[in-house]
């Protein structure tokens, strides 16, 4: 029995042996790991074949989506730019609204200059020492207004907004009047003039003073009358007024003031030189009077 068993292990290991293997393709002997390689070159076989059965896609589609990417980034593009535009528009207009909103009530910018003009000027010196200083004739002196010429003060006035004021008149008072001087020259002046179309003839010896439009004769013999009040004024329209002082009895100082309207709000501005008022007088009896010549003689 021990052999029988010993005998039937032989055969079966011979069985078993290489000699009884399967073998493959070209002899080669097929094993459990050589099974598995051969799969899973079946399988990617396969998958190549199936990707090169794929149909391609066609040609026109890229370009196709292409164009119309483009189209939309022409369409944001003009669309930015528009919205772009209308914001600017919108923000510079309510920038402006908000600027006049919270900027000051509308006011009147006026400056004068000091008086001028083609007259005799009162000064407080002798011949002499207006010869030891001359320049003071072009300097300083009061003007003295004569039956055929006067000193003037020019205004400029207008509004600090573009928003319109409306002057409704021009008022003039006495600061102070005193008796006209015993002592010291007159000096006359050597120049010419002209009259602006906004000019007042101021009287000061009237109480109120005197304030009208003035009034011109051509060569001709025509009357022309200056425009009165009311005036429109605003930052890009200003006015030019001319305050002819005709009739000084005394030596007066005097200031103006504007009265004007703005948005249905009454309010007025004063000019009256710094303080120290606008300075002319009559001319004075019983005084030396002397030309430009003379006192520019001695130089």
């Amino acid at each position: 029995m021990v052999g029988e068993s010993r005998a039937m292990s032989g055969r079966s290991g011979a069985e078993d042996g290489p000699e009884h293997r399967p073998r493959g393709r070209g002899g080669s002997v097929t094993t459990p790991r050589n099974r598995r390689g051969r799969s899973g070159t079946a399988m990617r076989r396969a998958r190549l074949a199936r990707s090169r059965e794929l149909p391609a896609a066609p040609q026109g589609t890229a370009e196709r989506d292409g164009t119309s990417l483009r189209d939309r980034k022409l369409w944001i593009g003009a669309f930015v730019t528009v919205v772009t535009g209308l914001a600017a528009l919108l923000v510079q207009g309510g920038w402006d609204w908000l600027r006049e909103e919270m900027s000051d009530p509308p006011e009147l910018t006026a400056y004068a200059a000091d008086v001028n003009g083609c007259t005799p000027k009162y000064f407080n010196a002798r011949l002499d020492e207006l010869r030891a200083h001359p320049e003071t004739v072009d300097r300083s002196g009061v003007w003295i207004p004569t039956a055929d010429l006067w000193p003037s003060v020019n205004v400029t006035v207008q509004a600090k907004t573009s928003q319109a004021i409306v002057l409704t008149g021009a008022k003039v008072s006495v600061l102070s009047a005193r008796p006209l001087p015993a002592r010291g020259s007159v000096v006359d002046a050597e120049c010419g003039g002209g009259m602006d179309e906004r000019a007042f003839d101021v009287d000061l010896r009237t109480d109120p003073v005197s304030v009208r439009p003035s009034v011109v004769r051509t060569g001709q013999g025509a009357v022309i009358k200056g425009r009165a009040f009311p005036f429109k004024v605003s930052s890009g329209d200003p006015e030019q007024f001319v305050f002819n002082v005709k009739n000084v009895a005394r030596d007066v100082r005097f200031a103006i003031t504007f009265s004007w309207v703005s948005d249905g709000q009454p309010g007025s501005t004063r000019l009256d030189n710094g303080g120290r008022g606008f300075h002319v007088m009559g001319l004075p009896k019983n005084l030396p009077r002397y030309s430009r010549v003379d006192v520019f003689k001695g130089k």
